[in-house]
Order: structure tokens, then sequence, then C-alpha cells
């Protein structure tokens, strides 16, 4: 296989082994060439092969053995969400090639409760700002994402916001960047009516994932709770004995 200019070569690389994979060249649960084999084939160096094998495997496309080697993701018709990065979901879907959106369900201002207070460093009672979407993937539902936000810090949205990636966003209109997050999950049965939103009445389980966000300033932004469907979701992390 050859590359071609115009584009990083890792893009190139990984955008041929897509190719190969979409083309049936790998089954589900091969073992993708050892990199030494892919530096050749692509006249590439190993850091180059690297780069473009930890992309897809973010992507959920395939996934590594340490000692053994790269595998095709068997469960190709579940996205797979990687835990290693703070990255918004608009950007999880571009990065898999899929369309992003969103339908927003409830977007008004409430009084924050104890526990919303504490995840954004507020008092009880505090005005934030209630948003809710159904997040979208090429049109299919995956997940209910509920958002707290600091009035204070996001007033402008009730009028501003019509749509679109939030952290964009967030980042273009209201000069705040996201730094870092802390994130648990925990499978959580759901109500019937959020399984019909989510678009499977049958559901009954969802994998609920609560996180706090941090600006730059190490000040807490945001309190997201997503629930994501089980029958659609993977969650990926990968843990070193350090």
């Amino acid at each position: 296989m050859e590359t071609k200019a115009g584009k990083p070569k890792y893009q190139q690389i990984k955008e041929l082994l897509v190719d190969s994979i979409q083309s049936g060249k790998f089954s589900n649960g091969a073992c993708l060439p050892p990199e030494r084999e892919l530096c050749d084939r692509f006249h590439a160096s190993r850091v180059t092969v690297r780069k473009a094998i930890k992309e897809l495997e973010d992507e959920g496309k395939v996934y590594r053995i340490q000692g053994k080697g790269t595998f095709l993701n068997q469960q190709s018709n579940k996205i797979t969400q990687v835990l290693t990065r703070l990255t918004s979901f608009t950007e999880d879907m571009h990065s898999r090639g899929m369309t992003a959106g969103s339908r927003i369900l409830l977007t008004e201002q409430v009084a924050a409760s104890a526990e919303i207070a504490e995840q954004l460093a507020l008092e009880p009672g505090d005005p934030v700002i209630l948003f809710r979407r159904l997040r979208l993937a090429d049109g299919e539902p995956m997940a209910i994402e509920t958002s707290y936000l600091n009035d204070k810090l996001f007033h402008p949205m009730l009028e501003k916001y019509t749509g679109g990636s939030f952290y964009s966003f967030m980042r273009d209109e209201l000069g705040i960047m996201p730094r870092r997050a802390v994130q648990s999950i925990e499978v959580a049965v759901i109500p019937e009516w959020e399984a019909r939103l989510l678009g499977n009445p049958s559901l009954a389980v969802a994998l609920c994932m609560c996180r706090q966000t941090f600006d730059s300033n190490d000040r807490p932004i945001e309190f997201v709770v997503s629930k994501y469907r089980s029958d659609k979701y993977r969650l990926h992390i990968e843990l070193y004995n350090l």
C-alpha cells in the first residue's frame, strides 16, 4: 500500500488501515500485522505507525494486548469511550467519522441543591443553569446529558446558545477553557421515558457518567450527568503497574 501526499503520514496510514478493515481484509478479532511489518509496508518510522494505531485505538476500532499485539475490535457495533482524555461528545463523534448532533430538551435557571452547589463550589440556593440535551450520532440517539452550570459564568448562554458543540461555544463565546475533569461511572436503572428517548424502549440500564469539569484556574465550571446507551457504548481505559 502506498501513502499519498498532502496529509501527515500517520493520518494516511490510519486511513489505509481503516480501508483494509472496512474492506474485510481483517476479520473481527484478527491481529493486525506487527509494527515492524507495518513500518516496512508504509516506509514509516515506528513512532509514526504507533501514532496511527493509537488513533484507531482511541476510536475503538482496535485494542492492544501487551506482548500479544493489536486486534480488531470484536464489538465494532459499539462506540468505545476512551477515558484518558477530556474531549467533547462532538469531538468524539468527529474522530470516528460520524456526525454529532443534539436536541435541546431543557434550558432553565434553577436554585442549586446542596449536591450541585458542592460540585460547583457555590452555596445551596445559588442560581445555576440546568441544561439537558439528547446527544445523537449520525441521527441516532446515544445519550441523555444533563449539565449544571454556574449562572454567573454561563448566563449569556440562555439567549445565545442555539446548538452545536457546547465546548466550542464555551471557548469562543464565553472565553472558558475546560482543563481537566473528574469522572465517575456506574450502571444505572433508567425509567421507561428515558429508554424511549434513547431509541430503545426495552433498555433497562444505562452507563451513567458523572463529571465535574474544571477550567485553567482549577475552578469547577460544570457538573454533568450523562446516561449512555449500554447497548451502544462501552468504556476503555489503559492501566499500568507503576
